[in-house]
């Protein structure tokens, strides 16, 4: 999804620069609110260059990576999520130019701002209604946060699919088969890929989740997206 220099006219990257720095900024007056978690955001970062580095074959000429915001959302709340994104994308595209670098905020808006907030919110959103199925457990079991994380995972995929499409169908200067390498590939063609996979993102995140409740670890907090400020135990028995 690293959309690479000369595939979005000038108009577009300035509109999808600025949402990007717009996001980042609420981020980071978020994150002053709470306890700083810089260690872990490091490590998280680490995380993201290591799974984006890493391509894996769908069909054809078709590669993708793990993009990990949702599970780095679940681990550290969305919004130091979006500044760890940020920099690992930056990094990215500077040191090994992997994505454009005047492309960086769009890049950024399809991966670390709208696939964050989907896929965390989509987990918060489905651990709500594990919450309410089970009114009597204290919080949701193991297998509704895993699964949750999942379903958040893939639909983060699929949000971040869905807008870098829009904006090359919108703004782009070339064709989506120039973007992913399959110079006739099609809106129907590529959405099954994406999700694909979206399943692959899926299972890892669900289990990276399920085996930190499993070590029984409870140092993973996150801040709820109602609840601002108020940090809620997700990892924990």
């Amino acid at each position: 999804m690293h959309m690479p220099d000369g595939v979005l006219n000038p108009t577009t990257l300035v509109v999808a620069g600025a949402a990007s720095v717009g996001a980042l900024a609420w981020s980071m007056h978020e994150v002053r609110r709470g306890r700083p978690r810089l260690g872990m955001a490091l490590g998280g970062a680490a995380g993201l260059l290591i799974a984006h580095l890493a391509d894996v074959p769908l069909y054809g000429p078709y590669t993708a990576h793990l993009i990990g915001g949702t599970l780095l959302a679940i681990a550290i709340g969305p919004w130091l999520a979006m500044m760890t994104m940020a920099t690992a994308l930056a990094l990215e595209a500077f040191l090994w130019h992997d994505g454009g670098t005047a492309t960086l905020g769009a890049n950024m808006l399809v991966m670390g701002v709208v696939g964050i907030l989907v896929g965390y919110g989509a987990y918060r959103g489905a651990l709500a209604v594990a919450s309410r199925l089970h009114r009597d457990a204290e919080e949701p079991s193991a297998l509704a946060k895993a699964s949750a994380a999942a379903a958040g995972a893939w639909l983060s995929v699929m949000a971040s699919a869905l807008t870098l499409v829009s904006l090359v169908s919108v703004g782009g200067v070339t064709t989506l088969g120039a973007v992913t390498g399959a110079p006739e590939a099609t809106l129907g063609d590529l959405l099954p890929r994406y999700a694909a996979w979206g399943l692959l993102e899926a299972f890892v995140t669900g289990v990276a989740v399920a085996a930190g409740l499993a070590w029984g670890r409870s140092v993973v907090r996150i801040e709820g997206a109602a609840e601002i400020g108020q940090r809620v135990p997700v990892l924990s028995r």
